[in-house]
């Protein structure tokens, strides 16, 4: 039987909503405050949803500290008190929207979420209380499919 898992955790980071070749006033009329010289900061809330099929055995279907070691790893650990225009190589060419930020985590996630033997369903990046993004995991091709791993107990 197929399920999905979800964790939510956090991070804090700045940004600029701001696109290069234009002026500040032309930024100001597309993304208004976001696109002010020094940026602004967000206390991001992140819920990340693998699915798989449930183990008989262990009746997960990952490694819940697994999972967690994953997030932790590849997103909140590298995003964390930064300034994502200026310390994420990625938002130097993309500018750091919500919808923009979920897609990479998204991309980030989708291989360290496979290794623990299960696939990347949605994540759901919220901002503010005002707004959120999400986003859904990429198919898996058919070569991927049927060569995924078993799932792995992380280590204590």
């Amino acid at each position: 039987m197929e399920a999905y898992l979800t964790i939510s955790t956090h991070f804090s980071a700045a940004h600029r909503l701001a696109l290069p070749h234009l002026t500040l006033e032309q930024n100001s009329e597309i993304y208004g405050k976001c696109a002010r010289i020094h940026g602004h900061g967000h206390n991001y809330h992140l819920e990340v949803t693998i699915r798989g099929e449930i183990d008989p055995r262990t009746g997960m279907i990952a490694d819940l500290v697994a999972f967690q070691n994953a997030v932790d790893e590849h997103v909140v650990e590298p995003f964390d008190h930064t300034f994502l225009n200026h310390d994420i190589p990625y938002f130097a060419k993309v500018v750091p929207t919500a919808e923009n930020i979920a897609v990479h985590i998204r991309d980030l996630l989708e291989d360290p979420i496979r290794a623990i033997g299960a696939k990347l369903h949605k994540v759901k990046l919220i901002e503010s209380p005002n707004n959120s993004a999400e986003v859904y995991g990429l198919p898996v091709p058919e070569s991927s499919a049927s060569q995924a791993k078993e799932p792995a107990l992380a280590k204590a």
